[in-house]
């Protein structure tokens, strides 16, 4: 058993319904605050990003540096003692002093 509808009643209902509807009104600024939203997505970023291939790129850097110094230090051939001597005669440093013999 279907109800029978008055659509004409239906509708007039409707339409008082919409009679105290007031336009909405936007809080202060709202224009303002959409336009530089607006304008913010269409300027490009420019200036230093962090990215990933910048942290791998200073990774690798901070690597290649320490094999470096490792590889340095250890084939950089050793100090011989007649070196050493060599530089003690020439300035003076073997001699004992009067000072010395307290």
């Amino acid at each position: 058993m279907k109800k029978h509808y008055n659509h004409d009643e239906e509708i007039e209902r409707t339409l008082q319904s919409l009679e105290g509807i007031q336009q909405a009104k936007p809080s202060p600024f709202f224009y303002t605050r959409l336009q530089a939203r607006m304008e913010q997505k269409f300027v490009k970023k420019t200036g230093w990003q962090w990215r990933p291939v910048y942290a791998y790129a200073a990774l690798g850097l901070v690597l290649l540096l320490n094999f470096a110094t490792i590889y340095t230090l250890t084939h950089t051939p050793t100090q011989n003692s007649s070196t050493a001597d060599s530089f003690a005669s020439e300035y003076g440093l073997n001699s004992v002093s009067s000072l010395d013999t307290n």
